[in-house]
């Protein structure tokens, strides 16, 4: 739930105006109907709402697009009702369900490394790709640091193929016994799947390996339509001490 949402719950919460010439302006209630115009009407009528509001164009044109072409119907009772369920048997309806309710996934049952001590000064380093300066090539670098990981090692990726970095890190899991979370966009999960297969994976790869999907924030309207948000993200955690991001 977004924070503006939680903070709509509060009785005594008022939301001020606040213009978007300011540094704190995030979104108005004009953008929102704007957009929900868009999703159901289409690129026009996002158009002639932002001329009879007086809007500013916020979207860019691939924005637009985007959002165009990410639009589905939202059904609240279709996420509670298994799709192998048979016929005869009655839905489930929307009150609370312990069934559904109580049971989630264990959230980092490998461990993870306590980093509460000091580990002295930060140090930051920048490389560019093509590398510059007589620099390692940023693949390079990822997979030192995987190769000299001793405790754990968690990615975020949008979208995650290379499978030579990928069996680095069933080798560290299976070979050295290191923790490996895997966090991954859910509507790329078929590419990161396909790569599996490539890998050679075995069943001893899988004792030091958590993999889980995730996506972004929903965009819901009063039409019962929704926007998936995606992750859009790539970095790496290493150790509780040691991370990189971006990409090459």
């Amino acid at each position: 739930m977004a924070l503006s949402q939680v903070q709509c719950l509060d009785d005594n919460h008022v939301n001020p105006r606040t213009h978007e010439s300011k540094p704190e302006f995030f979104y108005c209630e004009d953008q929102r109907l704007a957009l929900e115009a868009l999703l159901q009407d289409g690129r026009d009528a996002f158009l002639k709402f932002l001329e009879a509001r007086g809007l500013r164009g916020f979207l860019s044109d691939p924005e637009i697009e985007a959002f165009a072409g990410a639009v589905e119907p939202y059904d609240p009772n279709s996420e509670l009702v298994s799709e192998s369920t048979d016929d005869g048997e009655p839905p489930l309806s929307l009150h609370y369900w312990p069934e559904l309710s109580d049971k989630s996934v264990p959230q980092m049952d490998l461990g993870w490394p306590d980093s509460e001590a000091y580990r002295g000064v930060t140090r930051t380093t920048v490389y560019a790709q093509p590398p510059l300066g007589g620099q390692a090539h940023i693949k390079e670098v990822v997979r030192k640091m995987i190769a000299q990981a001793q405790k754990v090692i968690a990615v975020v990726m949008d979208v995650f193929t290379d499978v030579d970095i990928f069996r680095d890190l069933l080798d560290a899991g299976f070979k050295k016994k290191i923790s490996i979370y895997i966090l991954l966009e859910r509507t790329a999960l078929p590419h990161f799947l396909s790569m599996c297969q490539r890998a050679n994976m075995h069943t001893g790869h899988l004792k030091n390996l958590r993999v889980r999907s995730t996506g972004g924030a929903d965009f819901l309207t009063r039409s019962c339509t929704r926007v998936r948000g995606r992750v859009g993200h790539r970095f790496m955690f290493i150790d509780g001490d040691k991370a990189v991001s971006g990409s090459y």
